[in-house]
């Protein structure tokens, strides 16, 4: 179910929902026409919460996820992220944990000396030097460029938390682990655009 099939008429708001309103509203209440619809706004509220909370990121997870080893190099990453016409995907180290993230903010930031590094610094970086701004990249591998330690969440994470996690942390990716920590899957900006909509 999308987040977007939970509007007013198809939430169903159960008595549940109705006893937690009234828990929440303080003081004697004398049902009028207008304390109904606080209790009703209330219940909707703690209903659509109850509803959306139960998906989780599991459901909405891609779960064939394209990921590199540390030792891969630039010129690996960018092709199979170009291939696969991806933005960013996991590292693993050695024991197949996810140990990063690479994705195309990493390379922007290898490439310009500024904070919040953006393409057309680099574009303009790359106009006013005599040589290729990237070359110096190939002596490098994704453990160098990709952002450590990575954000992760595991797959009973509700889709509103994923949600929260996006915002706070500015990212446009996290990878889902299982219960034994492995790759179980990804959640994409895109994933959660559908999700919602």
């Amino acid at each position: 179910m999308k987040i977007s099939e939970l509007n007013r008429h198809s939430v169903g708001v159960t008595n549940e929902d109705i006893i937690q309103a009234m828990k929440k509203i303080s003081g004697y209440l004398d049902i009028t026409p207008s304390d109904f619809m606080e209790v009703y706004q209330v219940a909707y509220t703690h209903a659509f919460e109850r509803l959306t909370s139960s998906i989780k990121a599991q459901d909405i997870m891609t779960k064939k996820v394209i990921a590199i080893d540390e030792d891969t190099s630039p010129i690996d990453t960018v092709k199979l992220m170009a291939r696969h016409n991806i933005s960013g995907l996991p590292v693993l180290n050695k024991k197949n944990k996810v140990s990063g993230i690479i994705s195309e903010k990493d390379f922007l930031k290898q490439m310009n000396t500024l904070k919040q590094p953006s393409f057309m610094n680099v574009i303009l970086q790359c106009l006013e030097s005599k040589g290729c701004i990237a070359l110096d990249l190939k002596k490098l591998s994704a453990r160098d460029i990709m952002s450590s330690p990575p954000i992760t969440i595991e797959m009973n994470t509700p889709v509103l938390e994923v949600a929260n996690l996006f915002e706070s942390h500015n990212i446009n990716r996290v990878p889902v682990l299982d219960k034994h920590l492995n790759l179980a899957g990804i959640i994409a900006r895109s994933d959660l655009v559908q999700a919602f909509c």
